[in-house]
């Protein structure tokens, strides 16, 4: 699958906690495996806003296809 993005350039900011930044590079925490999910779910709804300039809602991708 391949995409052009025009703004694909342009910077953009999440705040992770620093566990939630060690998951995304695959860093593993027993008693807390949810660190990835919530650090990837921050960095989608950043990206959702930037792109989509959505304020707190996440987007509904089966509606874009209509």
């Amino acid at each position: 699958m391949s995409a052009t993005i025009n703004q694909g350039e342009q910077k953009v900011t999440v705040e992770l906690t620093l566990k939630e930044a060690m998951a995304l590079t695959g860093f593993r925490f027993g008693q807390n495996s949810r660190q990835h999910d919530v650090a990837r779910e921050k960095v989608r709804k950043a990206l959702d806003k930037e792109l989509f300039h959505e304020s707190n809602d996440s987007i509904r991708y089966e509606e874009l296809a209509h």
